[in-house]
């Protein structure tokens, strides 16, 4: 969360998402989502249910699991955050989500809760994960309001997309941006057609080590840059978008 709310430099960032792998790859857990980490001893606080692992005591959290890869996505570990999404995916695959699941994989339930005020579906971890989703990998984030400015990170390249559909909205307004992404490898050619009122801020993720030739908006040479994060290759640039627009980068 610090990460994710800017409280952190990159550097800071990296250096915490590294630390994050360490722990998971060392530790035995299924996911390394730790509410805390290491957690107290058992019965520590004189109540038999706060164990090693339950809950806020070391309980693997998709809230955190959530935070985690949007703030991977954000600094330069794309493909790690397509990972945690992915364990959430299957951890999920039987439509069900619990809001902490102890470090062996058993999930919560209202015995094992320490807490009154959580039930043990509470939908918090949903949501990160979602926030994950869309600003992470899809990579829309309303830098204004109603999507009149948008900063559009497309990262599907980090989970061996070629193609995709997007399309997020605000349910009381009714403001919406949506795009689609085609990746031609053969052409080395990267579409987005994109639809909406926004002045989009393009951040698009490149194949590793790769460069944008050119990019043409609605058939038009348009200005760019390259950004690199970590070991990551990014084209950036600014287009006004009115209501459809057709996004166009070659690469090499």
């Amino acid at each position: 969360m610090d990460i994710n709310r800017g409280l952190a430099t990159h550097s800071m960032a990296a250096r915490i998402i590294r630390e994050y792998q360490e722990r998971g790859k060392h530790s035995g857990v299924f996911a390394e989502w730790f509410s805390i980490d290491p957690p107290f001893p058992d019965g520590i606080f004189g109540d038999e249910k706060i164990v090693r692992g339950a809950y806020c005591n070391g309980g693997i959290m998709p809230l955190v699991g959530g935070e985690l890869a949007r703030a991977a996505f954000e600094h330069g570990c794309e493909a790690y955050g397509v990972e945690q999404l992915l364990k959430y995916e299957k951890l999920t695959a039987n439509n069900e989500s619990y809001l902490w699941y102890f470090p062996n994989g058993q999930h919560a339930t209202e015995e094992t809760s320490t807490s009154p005020e959580a039930i043990p579906t509470d939908g918090w971890g949903s949501s990160a994960m979602l926030y994950a989703l869309i600003e992470g990998l899809a990579g829309v984030v309303d830098t204004d309001r109603l999507f009149r400015r948008v900063r559009l990170s497309p990262r599907w390249e980090s989970a061996r997309s070629e193609s995709a559909e997007v399309s997020v909205a605000y349910g009381p307004s009714g403001a919406s941006f949506a795009y689609s992404y085609a990746h031609d490898k053969g052409k080395k050619v990267i579409e987005l057609d994109l639809r909406g009122k926004s002045l989009v801020e393009l951040h698009l993720l490149l194949p590793p080590g790769l460069k944008a030739r050119s990019l043409r908006y609605n058939g038009r040479s348009i200005r760019f840059s390259h950004g690199r994060v970590e070991g990551s290759s990014y084209l950036d640039a600014q287009m006004e978008l009115k209501k459809k627009g057709k996004v166009v980068v070659a690469y090499e």
